[in-house]
């Protein structure tokens, strides 16, 4: 079994329900995992809301750049 251990972002549509499903799992397997909800969001949740979606993953890429 191979794990990762870079910071993992989950990044889900609030309202996605085939992927959230598996969210807490994902989240427990992994010691780094962040879990971000984009509200009101189905699945495509970059379609639904593109400026929460690219927010949450700025915001994460910044978190990473001040560790290193």
């Amino acid at each position: 079994m191979h794990f990762v251990k870079a910071p993992v972002l989950i990044l889900n549509g609030e309202k996605d329900v085939v992927f959230r499903a598996g969210e807490a799992d994902f989240a427990r397997a992994h010691p780094h995992a962040r879990v971000e909800l984009i509200p009101r969001a189905r699945h495509l949740a970059n379609f639904d809301d593109p400026d929460a979606f690219t927010d949450a993953v700025r915001r994460f890429a910044q978190q990473l750049s001040a560790v290193s």
